[in-house]
C-alpha cells in the first residue's frame, strides 16, 4: 500500500462510518448515507481491482465486503446512473417486499393482489359472524331445553319435598355431566376470556395451554356449557362464546383459502381478538358494547388498528343472530326488541339524585371486593388440591366437590321461592321496571327477597366459576347487582317519598356497576344500554360504574379475570407499577445459552440441549461477545445433521436428543437431559413435544444443583458449566468422532443457518416502565441486553412480572408457583 493511500486510510479511520470512502458497509442506512455523499472520486485503487454493479450489490449481501463499482456520473442536478440505479430499486422494493437477509420474492406484489388480501380479510370477519350468531342460538336452544325440563320434572312432583328432590338431582346429574365432557378435554374448563387475555399477548399456546384450540376442546366446551348452564348454576355463558369462536377462528384459519393470515404472529392475533368481540355481541345482539367488552378485558394496550376488524366481526355476529331468531320464529326478545324491555318514565332520574348513584356504585364496590377476595381463596385452594400428591384430594376436588357446590346450589336457588328459582335476565326483567313488584316477591317482605337473591348469586358466583366446567361470569354479577340495587332503590323511594324516585333505574345502575367492578370494565354500562334500550339512563349507569370501579380499585383484589389467571399461572401483561429507578440491570442471573459465530458441533449441541425449541443467540467471539443475532434451533439441527452427514458419522439422532440412547450411562448428558426435560414441564404447565417455555428453561438451568465454581470464581449452576457438560458428552464418543464435532466451524457455513439479526435489544439502563411497554405492544416473551453491542442477558416476561407490584397487591398468596420463576435479568457467564 503507497502513501497515498496509507493516508487515505488514516483520514477514512477519524470520519463517521458513513462519511468514510473505503472499507465494510455496516448496514443498508449506512450504504444510503455514503451513495447521498458520493461526489466522483474514483474508488478503484491498487488494492481494490474487483468490480462490483451496484444492482449485484442489493440483492446479494456476499458481496457487501467490496467497494462498490458505479458508472462515471456524478451527483448533480442532472442525477447520475448510481443515484436511478437506487432509485429504482427502491421503488421496486417497496412493493416486492425484499428482504435484506434473503433473496427477493418470485414476482412483485400490485394491486389486484392487495385488494384480494383485502377482499379475503373482510371476508373472513364477516364469515365469522356469520358462524357465531347461529352457534350461538343452537347453544341456547339446548341448555334452554335442558331448563324447561327441570321446571316440567318438578311441576310432575306431588309435594314440596319431592319437588326439591327433583330440583336436586337435576342440577346433579347434569353437573356431573358437564365435569364428565370436560375431563375429556380439560383446557376447556373455566371462562374462555381469561386465557385468550394471555394468549393475546404473544404466548404460544402449544406450551401453555396443549389443546386449546382443538376440535375435542370445541365439542367439550359446548358439551359442558350446555350442561352446566341447563343445571342451574349459577354461571354466565360470555366466556364459554368467546373460547368457542377463538376456536372457530383457529380452524378458519388453517382451511387454504386463508391460510396466509396465520403467517404472522400480529395478523393472527388480530382476527383472535376480533373472535373475542363476537363472542360477547352474539350473546346479546350488542355490537358496541361487545368490541369495547373484547378489547378492556383481553389486552392492556389496544391497537387501534384491530378495532374497525373487531366492528365487523361483532355487528356480523349482531345481525346474523337477529336474522336467525326471525327465521327460527323464536319468541325471544332478541328477534324483534331490546332483550330487557325497561318500563321508565319519560324523565327516569333528575339531577339531584346522582350523588344516590355514585353511593349506589361505592356500595357495589365494596360488595364486589369482599366477592373478589372470596373468589380468589377458593380459587387458590382448589388449585393447591389439584396439584397435590395425595389422591384423595385430587378425588375430592374433582368430584366431590362440585357435586356438593351442586346440591348447595339447587338448595338456596329453590328453598327461597320462586323469585330465586329463574337466573335468567329474561325471566328477572319485572326489576326494571316502574311499579311495584309482583305477590311472589313479597310473601315475606320485598327487602328479604331482593337482599336474599343478591346474597344468594353473590355467594354461589365464586363457587361455581372456580369449578372445572365451562363458565362465564356476565350474567351471574348483573343480576345480583340488579337485585341489590332494586334494593336500594327501594329503601330511598321509602325514606324519602318526596324525591319520588324510580327504584328500576337503581336496579339498572346497580346491575351496570357491579359487573364493571368484578371486571373492570366500563364496557358493561354500555352493553346495559344496549341490551335494555335504556339511553336516557346513559349518565346514571356511567356515574354508578365509575364509583363501583374506583372503590374496587382501593384494594389489592384485581378483576375476576385477572385473579384467575394468577392462580392459574398461566403468563400475561397486567398494568404493573414499578419503581422509579428500576431498570433492566437490577437483578442479574449468572447465566446464558449462546454459541459464537465461530464454535465447534459440541457446543452446538449443547447450546440446543439447553435451549431445545428456541432461538439461540448468536455472538462474534468470547472476547467482545458482540451480538450478531439469533438463530433457529430446527436450523441448527440441520447444519448438525448435515455435518454429521459429510463427515461419515454415526449417533446423531441420539446426539441431538432426539432418540433416547440404548444404555445410557448413570452419569451422562442423556440423564441430565431427562431431568431438565421433566423440570420444564412441571405443574402441568403444558408443553408441545417437549417445548418448555424460555422462563421455565431458564429457571430450570439455573437453579439446577450442585452448583460448582465457574472459571470466574462465582458459582455457576452444575448444568451451565460447559467444561463438565462437554466432557459429559464426549463420554459416548469414539476419540476420531470426538475430534472432528470439536472441530472449529462456521455456523453460516453451506448456507443452512442463517443469522437473524435482532429487531430490538435494550440497554441495562432501560426503564422497566418502558420495558413493560415493549413487552406488551410486541407481545413478545422475553428481549435480550446489550451494553454497546456486547450481549450480557436476557430480559422475560415472569421476571418483569416479579420485579413489580402487581403480584404484592394479589397479597402474595395469589403468585405463580416458584418452580415457574425466572429472573429479569439473565447475564452472559463467560466459562
Amino acid at each position: 500500500m503507497d502513501k497515498k493511500d496509507t493516508a487515505l486510510s488514516a483520514t477514512d479511520a477519524m470520519l463517521p462510518a458513513h462519511q468514510r470512502r473505503t472499507g465494510r458497509i455496516g448496514s443498508l442506512h449506512e450504504f444510503q448515507q455514503r451513495a447521498a455523499r458520493y461526489d466522483g472520486q474514483s474508488l478503484n485503487g491498487p488494492s481494490n481491482d474487483r468490480k462490483v454493479p451496484i444492482a449485484a450489490l442489493l440483492r446479494d449481501e456476499a458481496v457487501s465486503d467490496t467497494y462498490i463499482q458505479v458508472g462515471s456520473g456524478r451527483r448533480g442536478s442532472d442525477g447520475s446512473d448510481f443515484l436511478e440505479t437506487f432509485r429504482n430499486y427502491g421503488g421496486r422494493r417497496s412493493i416486492s417486499g425484499v428482504s435484506l437477509f434473503g433473496g427477493e420474492r418470485g414476482r412483485a406484489l400490485d394491486k389486484h393482489a392487495y385488494y384480494c388480501r383485502q377482499l379475503k380479510a373482510v371476508s373472513f370477519l364477516i364469515l365469522l359472524g356469520v358462524i357465531g350468531g347461529p352457534l350461538n342460538y343452537g347453544i341456547r336452544i339446548l341448555y334452554n331445553h335442558l331448563i324447561e325440563l327441570r321446571e316440567w320434572l318438578v311441576d310432575q312432583a306431588p309435594d314440596y319435598t319431592s319437588k326439591l328432590a327433583v330440583w336436586t338431582a337435576h342440577a346433579v346429574v347434569f353437573s356431573g355431566l358437564g365435569l364428565f365432557f370436560t375431563q375429556l378435554a380439560p383446557v376447556a374448563a373455566g371462562s374462555g376470556v381469561s386465557q385468550m387475555k394471555s394468549i393475546l399477548t404473544g404466548i404460544d399456546p402449544r406450551m401453555y395451554l396443549p389443546g386449546y384450540f382443538d376440535l375435542s376442546t370445541f365439542l367439550a366446551k359446548v358439551a359442558g356449557l350446555v350442561c352446566s348452564v341447563g343445571a342451574g348454576l349459577i354461571v354466565g355463558t360470555e366466556g364459554a362464546y368467546v373460547h368457542i369462536m377463538s376456536i372457530v377462528t383457529h380452524h378458519l384459519l388453517k382451511t387454504p383459502l386463508f391460510k396466509g393470515f396465520s403467517v404472522h404472529l400480529n395478523g393472527r392475533l388480530q382476527l383472535l381478538a376480533a373472535a373475542c368481540a363476537v363472542g360477547v355481541s352474539s350473546l346479546f345482539s350488542s355490537p358496541i358494547g361487545g368490541v369495547l367488552f373484547s378489547m378492556e378485558v383481553t389486552s392492556t394496550y389496544y391497537l387501534t388498528s384491530n378495532y374497525i376488524k373487531a366492528f365487523i366481526s361483532a355487528v356480523s355476529g349482531a345481525v346474523m343472530l337477529r336474522l336467525t331468531l326471525v327465521l327460527a320464529q323464536s319468541k325471544s326478545n332478541l328477534a324483534t326488541q331490546a332483550v330487557l324491555k325497561t318500563q321508565f318514565p319519560a324523565s327516569p332520574f333528575t339531577i339531584w339524585e346522582i350523588p344516590l348513584y355514585v353511593l349506589l356504585g361505592a356500595l357495589l364496590g365494596l360488595l364486589c371486593t369482599a366477592m373478589m377476595w372470596f373468589l380468589r381463596t377458593v380459587a387458590e385452594r382448589r388449585s393447591a388440591c389439584r396439584k397435590s400428591s395425595q389422591r384423595w384430594k385430587q378425588v375430592l376436588v374433582t368430584w366431590i366437590d362440585p357435586l356438593v357446590v351442586a346440591v348447595l346450589t339447587a338448595v338456596l336457588t329453590f328453598v327461597p321461592g320462586e323469585y330465586a328459582q329463574h337466573n335468567s335476565m329474561d325471566d328477572l326483567a319485572i326489576l326494571f321496571t316502574e311499579g311495584d313488584l309482583p305477590s311472589t316477591w313479597q310473601v315475606v317482605s320485598k327487602y328479604y327477597a331482593l337482599s336474599v337473591l343478591s346474597a344468594v348469586f353473590m355467594f354461589l358466583l365464586p363457587l361455581c366459576i372456580t369449578l372445572k366446567i365451562p363458565t362465564g361470569i356476565w350474567v351471574p354479577t348483573f343480576i345480583a347487582g340488579a337485585a341489590f340495587g332494586r334494593m336500594f332503590g327501594e329503601v330511598i323511594a321509602t325514606l324519602f317519598p318526596a324525591i319520588n324516585v324510580t327504584p328500576g333505574t337503581y336496579a339498572l345502575a346497580g346491575a351496570a356497576a357491579f359487573g364493571s367492578a368484578a371486571t373492570r370494565a366500563l364496557s358493561v354500562a354500555v352493553i346495559t344500554l344496549e341490551i335494555t334500550a335504556a339511553m336516557s339512563m346513559i349518565l346514571p349507569l356511567f356515574c354508578a360504574s365509575l364509583a363501583a370501579m374506583a372503590v374496587s380499585n382501593l384494594f389489592k383484589e384485581k378483576s375476576v379475570y385477572d385473579t384467575l389467571l394468577v392462580v392459574s399461572g398461566l403468563p400475561f401483561i397486567p398494568l404493573i407499577d414499578f419503581e422509579p429507578t428500576t431498570t433492566a440491570g437490577d437483578i442479574v442471573e449468572p447465566c446464558l445459552v449462546y454459541i459464537t459465530k465461530k464454535t465447534t458441533i459440541a457446543r452446538v449441541l449443547l447450546a440446543l440441549q439447553r435451549l431445545p425449541h428456541h432461538e439461540i443467540p448468536v455472538v462474534d467471539n468470547e472476547a467482545t461477545m458482540v451480538l450478531l443475532g439469533v438463530v433457529s434451533g430446527s436450523q441448527l439441527r440441520r447444519f448438525v445433521r448435515k455435518y454429521y452427514e459429510s463427515n461419515s458419522l454415526g449417533g446423531v439422532d441420539e446426539d441431538l436428543g432426539e432418540k433416547p440412547q440404548s444404555d445410557p450411562p448413570p452419569m451422562s448428558w442423556a440423564t441430565l437431559k431427562d431431568k431438565l426435560t421433566f423440570s420444564t414441564r412441571t405443574d402441568n404447565t403444558g408443553g408441545f413435544n417437549g417445548m418448555g417455555s424460555i422462563d421455565i428453561t431458564y429457571n430450570a438451568l439455573s437453579t439446577q444443583k450442585p452448583h460448582v465454581l465457574g472459571a470466574g470464581g462465582g458459582a455457576v449452576p452444575f448444568l451451565m458449566d460447559d467444561s463438565k457438560m462437554l466432557g459429559l458428552l464426549n463420554e459416548g464418543w469414539d476419540s476420531a468422532k470426538a475430534d472432528k464435532l470439536n472441530d472449529i466451524v462456521k455456523v453460516t457455513e453451506g448456507r443452512v443457518c442463517v443469522i437473524r439479526p435482532m429487531a430490538m435489544t435494550i440497554s441495562s439502563n432501560t426503564p422497566l416502565d418502558d420495558l413493560h411497554m415493549i413487552f406488551t405492544m410486541l407481545r413478545c416473551d422475553h428481549c435480550f441486553v446489550c451494553d454497546h453491542g456486547a450481549l450480557e442477558g436476557v430480559v422475560t416476561t415472569k421476571g418483569l412480572l416479579r420485579s413489580g407490584k402487581f403480584f404484592d397487591r394479589l397479597g402474595g398468596t395469589c403468585q405463580p408457583d416458584p418452580k415457574l420463576r425466572t429472573a429479569v435479568v439473565v447475564r452472559a457467564c463467560r466459562l
